[in-house]
């Protein structure tokens, strides 16, 4: 049995209280924006699930957490490539991590993931009856109904950190020791990238963090009264908010147009959104192939590919006086002048299309330069 409907009409709560209830096999797709959750049940319980988000794959999960570091996930993405094997299995067969942890961190990250689910104010849901994955899935088993009141208790909470965190765009300032007590890894790296400069968003981005994972540890020291937070950084007043089309066919003819203007970042926003509307629209989904594929060769033809070897061509001294998006300063500062975009893709939490357009946009501005070893 298939039900599908909106989050408006039906709380995630109620969705997921009707298939346990029913004790129900099969997958639950929920989207919103650009991201697309697949929730597994099995019998009524959840066993798995997953995310087009690339913040919440596995990888940058365990290296938020403080399992693995960066070369230890790009080694384990190049091994997965090449075996086509589940990256947690190859995580264990190098002996990053033991399958023990593998099981604990990959219950931790589908109950982050599904609890997120409670914050997205509108969406789409759909649950397709006795349809799981092919592959076999690392076992775990969550109650729905001991995640259902958990999801309810984290909205409480995430709405007491956004009265002092409003944005991701909020800037965090210590007026304390940050470190102080603090002997958990991953929490340390976090709190070291608090500079009383750099937005919530950006040291999601720089420790493969979720938004609600660094905001939840910037909330804690806020109520010791070592930190605070300045309100978020605004757009000029004088750059005009763009509106997009509100269809997946509008969306899909203003990509088209901002493509021949080579406006690449805002066509793959737009078609991001129009695969998002209408997941099920062949025309749209070719549609979007298409220019993906538009997109992809015209980069190409500037040199952006994973053989590619980018190197910084501004000075790091002009380069701090210019202001970057948290995606133009993630990609930055693993710019060594010897790794390949590929390489650099790998531990990249960006989607692979998204990147590729930041690299090209750099270059173009000649803060980059590329060549092929």
């Amino acid at each position: 049995m298939g039900i599908e409907g909106t989050l408006e009409t039906m709380a995630l709560s109620d969705i997921f209280q009707w298939l346990a209830n029913g004790r129900y096999t099969g997958t639950l797709l929920v989207s919103s924006g650009e991201v697309v959750k697949s929730i597994f049940f099995r019998g009524g319980e959840i066993v798995s699930c997953n995310s087009t988000n690339p913040k919440e794959f596995l990888g940058h999960f365990l290296v938020s957490h403080g399992f693995i570091g960066e070369d230890e996930l790009a080694a384990a993405v190049g091994e997965q490539e090449r075996s086509g094997d589940l990256l947690g299995n190859v995580l264990v067969e190098q002996e990053a991590i033991t399958s023990a942890d593998l099981e604990r961190m990959l219950a931790l990250k589908a109950e982050e993931s599904i609890f997120e689910l409670f914050q997205w104010e509108e969406g789409r849901f759909r649950f397709v009856a006795d349809e799981l994955p092919a592959y076999t899935m690392v076992p775990i088993s969550l109650n729905v109904t001991s995640l259902t009141m958990e999801g309810i208790r984290r909205l409480d909470e995430w709405n007491r950190i956004r009265e002092i965190i409003p944005s991701p765009q909020s800037v965090p300032v210590s007026v304390g020791d940050l470190l102080d007590g603090e002997v958990d890894d991953a929490r340390r790296t976090i709190l070291e990238m608090v500079d009383d400069d750099r937005t919530v968003e950006e040291i999601g981005l720089q420790t493969h963090s979720s938004e609600y994972h660094v905001c939840e540890i910037l909330f804690q020291k806020a109520q010791q009264g070592l930190l605070k937070v300045v309100r978020p950084r605004m757009m000029s007043p004088d750059v005009a908010v763009e509106v997009p089309s509100t269809s997946a066919d509008g969306l899909v003819a203003e990509a088209k147009a901002q493509i021949g203007n080579r406006e690449y970042e805002q066509a793959v926003r737009r078609m991001r959104a129009a695969t998002s509307l209408e997941p099920n629209n062949d025309t749209v989904v070719r549609d979007v192939r298409s220019m993906e594929s538009e997109i992809r060769a015209e980069l190409e033809g500037r040199g952006v590919e994973a053989a590619a070897i980018p190197a910084l061509k501004a000075s790091l001294q002009d380069m701090q006086t210019m202001d970057f998006s948290p995606q133009e300063a993630f990609l930055l500062s693993r710019i060594t002048g010897t790794t390949d975009i590929g390489s650099i893709l790998k531990i990249s939490p960006l989607p692979e299309l998204e990147a590729l357009v930041v690299f090209w946009k750099l270059l173009d501005g000649e803060l980059i330069e590329i060549s092929f070893g």
